[in-house]
Formats: C-alpha cells, structure tokens, sequence
C-alpha cells in the first residue's frame, strides 16, 4: 500500500501590483509548483512542503500560513480538476470520460488543466487563428500546441525552459494524437533562435513579454498571455487588434 506523505500547505497573500516579485520567490521555497487563487485587490498563493521541511524562506513582506494538509492528498486534488470550454473545444483531464471528444490533459507537474483565466483567454484566441506554422513559446503542459493541432495548425513547435514542461508537453501531444505535429524544445524563448512562423502564443509573465516583443524576427501576429487587468506592457510597435478578460487575467492579439 503507497502511503502518501505528509505535507504542509503554506498559504501566502501578497499584492497583486506585486505579484511577479512574489512568484520569482515563491518558485524558489517551493520547487514544487504553486496554486493561485485570485482574492480582490490580491492574489493568495499556496505551496507544499514535507511537514519536517522548515518554513519557507521568503521576504518579510510576504507573510507564510502552514495548515497541515488531510491524508489522501494525492488523489483528493482531483476533484479539483472538471472539463473546461475554450472555444468551442472541451478539455478535460484523463480521469473524466465525458466529454468523449474533449482534448485530453494530464495536469503534469504544477500544471493546471486548462481553467486559468491566461490559458483560457489565449487559447479563444489561438483557435480563432486561421491555420498555419505555430510557436508555443512557454508551452507549460502544452494545452495550446495542442488546441494549434486540434484547429489544424502546423507545424507546432512548444518551447520551455523547464524540463518538467517540455515532458508534459510530449505526453499530452502524445494522448492525443498530435506527436508528430508538435515538436518540442527545451530553451530559453528570449535568448534561443526561433523558426520562422505564422503566428506566435505566449502565456508567460509580464516581463517577459516586453522582453519577448522587442525581438526580431518574429512573425507579424502574437497572442500574448499571463497579463493582470492592470498590467501595462510596452508594445511600441505592436498594434492591439482584440482581447479577453477572464477571471482578472488579459490575454490578447498583437500585430505589427
């Protein structure tokens, strides 16, 4: 019998003007991934710890809660997880069989299944694309190469700097169907070369996207994720030409 360990859930609240300096420290005390949740003008994070772990290190601003987290956590996260509508292309994770023609998702490691407002606002606006070559720059669990396949974009590539990303990626793509039109990559998407393509997806922080934006050689349509309503980004050269707003989150397409 696999006896799960017992863990501690620290809960953290921090501000949301300050929410990309608190997950560049968050991701450090937990390498194991985060969970968030939006809570008025902030946003509550939470990671796991093994219970003889110490308390987080983190700033003194950012202020750490533990509760002791209920045997039988490695199952109970499930329920958690229900189909998700992008579109109009259902996603659900492997342990639910309806609907039968959804995009199957493992949530992997720290990923979620689709429901975020980023990864929702973006894949609206992805399967809005007409179809053409595809880079998925931040892949995550590869939800939107695979919603690019579904749609009949390719050829996908799926970047991340996290191994843990580019693995789920490859499972997820192979679950359901599409390895051989996503082709994944480990690297860096500010820094590494980049293919030519159509179209650009980003779900990634605030900074870099900025960072992402001056580039060259990118194509001349972008969408771009991972944006708080009250984020400003500097698109000099970018034209907005249409957005979503979900859950407090800005997800939009950029032409120049």
């Amino acid at each position: 019998m696999v006896v799960d360990p017992p863990l501690t859930r620290w809960q953290i609240e921090v501000p949301a003007a300050r929410a990309e300096e608190a997950i560049a420290a968050l991701l450090v005390a937990f390498p194991g991934g985060l969970e968030e949740v939006a809570r008025g003008g902030g946003i509550g994070y939470a990671g796991f710890l093994g219970v003889d772990q110490p308390a987080p290190d983190l700033p003194e601003w950012m202020v750490a809660t533990p509760e002791p987290v209920p045997d039988g956590w490695r199952d109970a996260w499930r329920q958690f997880h229900h189909p998700v509508q992008i579109g109009d292309v259902w996603v659900r994770p492997p342990w639910i069989a309806e609907p039968a023609d959804a995009v199957i998702l493992e949530p992997g490691h720290a990923f979620g299944t689709g429901a975020h407002g980023t990864t929702r606002g973006a894949g609206m606006l992805l399967l809005d694309e007409p179809p053409g070559s595809l880079l998925d720059l931040g892949c995550g669990s590869g939800l939107l190469s695979i919603l690019g396949a579904y749609r009949g974009h390719g050829p996908i590539l799926a970047m991340d700097i996290d191994q843990h990303a580019i693995d789920s990626t490859r499972e997820n793509a192979e679950v359901n169907g599409f390895q051989d039109q996503i082709e994944t990559r480990l690297g860096d998407v500010i820094v590494e070369p980049l293919p030519e393509s159509d179209l650009v997806v980003a779900n990634i922080e605030r900074k870099l996207i900025e960072m992402l934006l001056q580039r060259e050689g990118l194509p001349n349509r972008i969408i771009v994720s991972g944006l708080r309503i009250e984020d400003t980004v500097d698109h000099h050269g970018w034209t907005l030409v249409t957005q979503h707003v979900l859950d407090g989150w800005r997800s939009a397409l950029l032409v120049r």
